[in-house]
């Protein structure tokens, strides 16, 4: 079907937004996962994916008390009068260094309405919208950064007041600010305008098309025991007030409590709930989600071993310089056969230009070599894997030649992480092995 012509003729009272990233999700629920899906849930973070890495996003949240009446005091907290469920497929890919892109498709796939009451409900379930958004990160590193969001949305709902009829997609503006509290905790900021092309407003509908809008956005976490706990409380304001003749208020208000487990390297799973702190547009009384983050790649760009000097990361160093007395390289990406010990033939190319380099003057007094691991599975299995690929790559620098009683390996596991546990890209950085190098 064309674009807009997804849901029939809604009933007069029909709710629906076309909003921005992270404040207005399957229309009518304030509620939008980020697509790169790194941090947190709603609030973007600075940080963006890397080159070639994708991120796929599957969300289910369930709203009570979200759609609006048209009599006073008609819906109580205690009481169930509407239920709405929405879905969010998330696609977010990583351009180029501190530059990604996502596309979001909001569905409502279930609804329930008291037919005793004047409310506004949707007439038919489906695709509510179609989301695109970039972010760019103009400064930052893995202790946080700042970035500016832009993001199109463009609504596929028929006669919906509350854009207008002949309304032209809505521009949003934001940037974020990110910190590390410490190496477990972490909060953010977004704030933005949401620029809205209205249309003319719907014959005997008593609402008017909304306006230009202010959005913004806070949010806090904690890693405990590979878990992220989150907290996040986001809003919109008007910029400019409009008649509203439901029991909701134009400004929206909700605080949202949720857990992000990581099940694998690639997998994370979600799950929380949330509560309006004002009666706003499209704020449920209560909600409930859950949803799958899975990312891989990267799809393109470097797909293999690399090696840098230690404080380094963006810098990939070619070992060609005249070494120095005493150094700490760092090679992250280094890959094993499966099930096993054994390096890979991209892994083993690296290593062979390391050997190379420690071969040069002056000589070789000492190096360690030290395997790291992320915070994925027992602590203690990771001890035993970073000791015993550190000891592997230690056999291997033997059998290119150099001197086995110069070299000792040592393996810390979880426990020295350079990059946040949190989401798939620092994990891929805590997978590494450091090499601190002695020379006479």
């Amino acid at each position: 079907m064309k674009l807009g012509r997804i849901f029939t003729t809604l009933s007069a009272a029909l709710i629906s937004l076309s909003a921005q990233a992270n404040v207005v999700g399957t229309d009518a629920q304030n509620f939008n996962p980020v697509t790169d899906g790194l941090d947190f849930v709603t609030v973007h973070s600075s940080e963006t994916l890397n080159p070639g890495i994708l991120n796929l996003g599957l969300f289910l949240n369930y709203g009570v008390n979200t759609l609006p009446y048209f009599q006073p005091n008609a819906v109580s907290r205690t009481h169930v009068n509407d239920t709405l469920t929405g879905l969010d497929l998330n696609f977010g890919v990583g351009l180029t260094k501190n530059w990604d892109m996502g596309f979001s498709f909001p569905h409502i796939i279930a609804q329930s309405v008291d037919g005793n009451l004047e409310q506004g409900y949707f007439a038919k379930k489906g695709n509510t919208e179609v989301r695109f958004n970039t972010k760019y990160r103009w400064f930052g590193n893995d202790d946080g950064g700042f970035a500016t969001i832009f993001s199109m949305n463009f609504d596929r709902i028929e006669n919906n007041p509350y854009t207008g009829l002949g309304a032209g997609p809505t521009f949003n503006f934001e940037f974020a600010y990110d910190r590390a509290i410490s190496k477990l905790a972490a909060a953010a900021i977004n704030l933005g305008y949401r620029l809205r092309n209205s249309g003319d407003p719907v014959v005997s509908i008593p609402i008017s098309p909304f306006e230009d809008q202010f959005i913004g956005s806070l949010a806090a976490s904690y890693l405990w025991n590979n878990v992220r706990l989150i907290s996040e409380i986001f809003g919109s304001f008007p910029a400019h007030q409009t008649d509203e003749s439901t029991d909701r208020t134009q400004s929206s208000l909700e605080l949202l409590l949720g857990t992000k487990y990581n099940v694998t390297h690639e997998l994370a799973w979600h799950a929380g709930v949330g509560t309006e702190l004002s009666h706003g547009t499209s704020t449920p009384d209560w909600r409930i989600y859950t949803g799958v983050n899975y990312t891989m790649g990267p799809l393109w760009g470097k797909d293999r071993a690399r090696i840098y000097a230690k404080g380094t990361p963006e810098v990939e160093e070619d070992l060609e310089d005249t070494p120095e007395a005493e150094e700490v390289f760092v090679v992250e990406g280094i890959t094993f056969e499966f099930d096993s010990f054994a390096l890979t033939p991209l892994s083993q190319e690296v290593l062979k230009r390391l050997a190379e380099y420690l071969k040069k003057p002056p000589t070789l007094k000492q190096m360690v070599i030290q395997g790291h691991t992320d915070s994925i599975g027992p602590e203690e299995y990771n001890q035993r894997l970073s000791e015993n690929r550190a000891k592997s790559v230690m056999e291997f620098l033997i059998s290119q030649g150099i001197a086995k009683e110069k070299l000792s390996s040592v393996g810390y596991g979880e426990t020295r992480p350079i990059a946040d546990n949190g989401n798939y890209q620092g994990r891929q950085k805590n997978r590494r092995v450091e090499f601190q190098i002695n020379r006479q």
